[in-house]
């Protein structure tokens, strides 16, 4: 990054106190400040980053942005003060990217898979391009500025690639107005955070907010999901390009064999081994293929993107354990619809299958009926084994009956899984975010 104090306060309309400063990063969390960052205190819930100011410019800030004067006494660097540092954030942010030339940009979002194809999309577009991504999962109205942000304009970007998140009506909204893309995409909607959305139709109008702005041109849709003929109808003004696993569409399954999948895309072929798709889901997969190919990307950059991409962790990331167990990490987040397709793939698996299953959050009234009908899935499809802790503990051993475990300890049930593991054992870890299920992931490498 190559700003000064005087050019994010022209971003800001406002004026800073003190001499000019050159910045070489923003960062909002006091703990990682570094020589030369300028550090924006946010006011938060558990902790307000305008007690930790005098902290930063220890560790080397060099400028401030807050929303506190009484904060800034006797400051020895130069700040500038505003009413909302969320929001400057994002105007920075704005700005910053008209800065290092308005790159191509997509814009990627859904309820079930959004890092995985963003990251996905990244390395195949990273073969013949210069991409500027998503800091981890960073994907809210702090983290997606701050990935911006996170591009040197001196990396001469060329095309750029955000994940958007939202927990709130308007919330995808406002993200667009940040980053705005030039092609967007809406994975899937299935519930997940009721507790703030309230209902499934208020969920649905804000991911349909990935279609809000105007500079966005090109959009990719699933035509096998069942809101296609609505997201077309909203998009008719625009480029429509379609994916589908089950129906010929741009980008669609032509054949799939025990080996390999052959993908039709406008470009020709695809061929992809299957031991080298890191168990990504192959929907997940086709809507990576199109944003890529559709942004610039040719076969080969698809294919080496797809055979070198890493993987992520908690994100049905695949790992053999220490007793040679193959298992699926997908304990990254949860809510029913990934739930089902996590179990579904679990029951592919040739080997004896072990389903580590935690609770789901954010359901409102409907988490009891959503579980057990977690419980009845697993038994329907030959699940060998559920390992289970939560708030269910007697529905999931009365439904899914022998070979059901159940467990109030995070480390007992890892030692358990130990026991009955072995080189001929799948398991699958699934929970949300807040059960910790990616201790028991740590404790079987």
């Amino acid at each position: 990054m190559n700003l000064n104090i005087s050019e994010i306060a022209s971003y800001l309309s406002v004026k800073f106190y003190g001499k000019d400063a050159h910045i070489n990063k923003i960062v909002t969390d006091s703990r990682k400040i570094k020589k030369g960052n300028l550090f924006i205190a946010i006011p938060g819930d558990k902790f307000d980053g305008h007690h930790f100011i005098e902290n930063a410019i220890e560790k080397g800030a060099v400028a401030v942005i807050c929303e506190d004067p009484d904060q800034l006494l006797n400051l020895t660097v130069p700040y500038i003060i505003v009413n909302d540092s969320i929001k400057s954030l994002g105007v920075i942010a704005l700005n910053y990217k008209s800065k290092i030339g308005d790159p191509f940009t997509i814009g990627i979002t859904g309820t079930n898979g959004k890092t995985t194809v963003t990251k996905l999309t990244h390395s195949i577009l990273s073969r013949s391009y210069k991409v500027s991504t998503t800091i981890g999962n960073f994907n809210n109205e702090i983290g997606l500025p701050l990935s911006i942000l996170d591009s040197d304009d001196a990396q001469n970007i060329q095309k750029c690639v955000y994940e958007l998140g939202a927990s709130r009506i308007n919330d995808i909204k406002y993200l667009s107005n940040i980053c705005k893309p030039d092609m967007t995409t809406l994975l899937n909607v299935s519930e997940a955070h009721l507790e703030t959305f309230g209902d499934m139709n208020n969920l649905v109008k804000t991911k349909e907010e990935i279609f809000s702005n105007p500079n966005t041109k090109h959009v990719i849709l699933n035509l096998d999901d069942k809101y296609f003929a609505r997201w077309k109808e909203i998009n008719s003004e625009r480029t429509i390009t379609t994916i589908s696993v089950k129906n010929k569409a741009d980008y669609f399954i032509k054949s799939s064999t025990i080996n390999d999948y052959i993908i039709s895309t406008p470009k020709g072929e695809i061929k992809l081994d299957k031991k080298k798709t890191k168990s990504i889901l192959i929907i997940n997969i086709l809507f990576s293929i199109a944003l890529s190919v559709e942004a610039g990307s040719n076969i080969t950059d698809v294919i080496k993107g797809i055979e070198e991409f890493s993987g992520i962790e908690g994100r049905f990331y695949s790992f053999i354990s220490s007793n040679k167990s193959q298992v699926i990490d997908d304990s990254y987040n949860a809510n029913p619809e990934s739930m089902k397709s996590a179990i579904h793939q679990l029951s592919l698996a040739e080997n004896t299958r072990i389903f580590v299953m935690g609770d789901m959050g954010e359901l409102a009234n409907r988490s009891r009926e959503h579980h057990l009908n977690m419980f009845k899935l697993a038994k329907q499809k030959n699940i060998e084994y559920l390992f289970y802790m939560g708030a269910y503990k007697e529905e999931a051993q009365s439904i899914f009956g022998q070979n059901c475990y159940t467990f109030s300890n995070i480390m007992e049930l890892a030692t358990e899984i130990n026991k009955k593991s072995n080189e001929n054992t799948t398991i699958l870890i699934k929970a949300s975010r807040y059960m910790n299920f990616d201790i028991i992931a740590k404790e079987l490498k």
